[in-house]
């Protein structure tokens, strides 16, 4: 038997994706985020991938800790739902690697050229 899911199990699990979303565009781990604000790993799992409800001062602790409001991670999620639910589930896209980007291990520093103004005073971003 499949469990349907309530609205607000729905709103729930679009909320725990925000945050994970939040989470890795910082930079960080399920597992960082956890020690971060004094939980265990396995309980941000469990709010993140909609298992349990997520606690108001859970969502107020991880808002926080990535400067965000949480209200624009709750508005973020409602949108994500709100897409999710137009297109009939989430889409996920495999992201294969390019032939022509180099990888990682060919970044090498590059100087367009040499500028006597400081960065501060540079004026190239003025121009579209």
């Amino acid at each position: 038997m499949t469990h349907v899911k309530t609205p607000g199990e729905q709103f729930n699990a679009a909320v725990g994706r925000q945050l994970r979303a939040e989470i890795g565009a910082a930079g960080s781990s399920i597992a960082a985020m956890a020690r971060e604000i004094g939980i265990a790993r396995s309980a941000l799992d469990n709010y993140v991938t909609g298992k349990r409800s997520i606690p108001v001062p859970i969502l107020y602790a991880v808002s926080a800790s990535l400067d965000i409001a949480p209200h624009i991670v709750i508005t973020r999620a409602e949108e994500r739902l709100r897409s999710e639910v137009e297109r009939g589930g989430a889409t996920i896209t495999p992201l294969h690697p390019r032939t022509d980007v180099r990888g990682r291990r060919e970044d090498r520093s590059e100087v367009a050229f040499e500028s006597p103004l400081a960065h501060a005073d540079d004026t190239d971003d003025l121009y579209d």
